[in-house]
This record gives structure tokens, sequence and C-alpha cells, in this order.
């Protein structure tokens, strides 16, 4: 007979509690170890959660980080559906990013977690397509021959260092200021450079002659 798969209530406090515990023990040991390399019982020593608990909730630690990661890009994927759609003018992006940073400032070792690509390289990418979402992916309007096409990622690797720097000088700087900062470097920057690229031709290149006239 099959086993049935045991119904969890992620939104009970008390389950809430226990996973968060138990998910921030396996970020700081991830820290200094590959996953292959930590076992069940340091985790949940680290935790304070004993093995039976762990195990009420997860396989095995592979079942824990694929877990952790299907939920990290959900509540992510809802942040960005709850951010300004409208990015073209100043207030929009500010509104865009303050959304993304204030979800940073909550959920900071998720964060964390989101944003190293030595650990997730998938997530990562997964996420930096969801910036997407409210920011034109430039690859899509401009040809391969116009430099214009990289302006996304430009835009997104600077918020993801900005980010990352805020984070790791303690976030000081209030979320809208940072926000409204990363709008004008947004519609003041790459914005209108995507504009003045709009009718970019490329330069002939005339192939080298091999023989010397």
């Amino acid at each position: 007979m099959a086993t049935q798969k045991r119904r969890i209530n992620n939104t009970d406090r008390r389950v809430k509690r226990t996973k968060k515990a138990l998910r921030d023990a396996l970020f700081q040991l991830l820290e200094t170890k590959s996953i292959n390399e930590i076992s069940v019982t340091e985790l949940t020593t680290l935790a304070d959660i004993n093995r039976a608990t762990f195990y009420f909730y997860y396989t095995d630690l592979i079942d824990m980080l694929q877990q952790i990661q299907n939920e990290a890009y959900e509540d992510f994927r809802c942040v960005i559906e709850e951010a300004s759609p409208s990015v073209g003018t100043i207030e929009g992006f500010t509104a865009y990013a303050e959304t993304l940073f204030n979800f940073c400032k909550e959920h900071e070792t998720l964060c964390r977690f989101i944003i190293n690509n030595d650990i997730n390289n998938q997530l990562y990418t997964y996420i930096r397509s969801l910036m997407l979402t409210n920011i034109p992916n430039t690859k899509e309007i401009f040809d391969q021959n116009n430099p214009a096409r990289y302006l996304s990622n430009y835009v997104i690797n600077a918020m993801i260092g900005i980010l990352i720097d805020w984070m790791d000088e303690g976030m000081k700087i209030p979320a809208h200021e940072l926000s409204e900062f990363c709008a004008n470097v947004y519609i003041n920057g790459s914005f209108k450079t995507k504009q003045v690229y709009a009718g970019y031709t490329p330069p002939v290149i005339e192939e080298e002659k091999n023989e010397e006239n």
C-alpha cells in the first residue's frame, strides 16, 4: 500500500516558527559547508529541534533545500506581482524598488540565500527572470547587434549589487531613499540610453585583407 503524503498546515504559527528555525540553521551551516557535508543531527542541534520533528516535515536535507527553494520562489513571485507595474517614471520605479528592498529587509536571511548563486544558480536565475516582469527585457527589444540589449542586465545587476552592499552595511539608509536613488539612476541613465539606442545602426566592419597592397 502506498504511503500517503502527510499534509502540513504551513500557515500555522508553530509550523512556521519550527520551519524557520530549521531554515535559519541550514543557512548558517551553508555559509561554511556544502549541503552534502551537513548532517541532520548537526542541523537539528543548531536549530534546537529534535530529529523526529525534522523528519515530520522533510524526508532529508535535499528535500528540505528543494522545499526552501520552491517557497522562496513563490514568496518572491508574490512580491513582484504586488510591486508597481509602471517603471517608466521616477515614482513608478521607486515604488517597484521599495517593494523589493522592504521584502529583503524583512527576510534578510532568505534573501542572502537567494542571491548566493554559488549555492543556488537555478533559483538565482529564476529570481532574475521574475524581476524582468516589471523591468522591460531589452534583449526582446533590441537585436543582437545593438549594445542596448544589455541594459536590463545592467539594471538588475546594479540593483542586486546595491542590495548586497546595503544588507552588509546594516541597511542604515531607508528603503524609500535607496529606491528613489535607484529610480533616478534607471530613468536618467539606462532608460534614456534605451531611447538613444532605439534607432541604433551597427557600424560596418570591413574584413582585413590578408594580402599586402
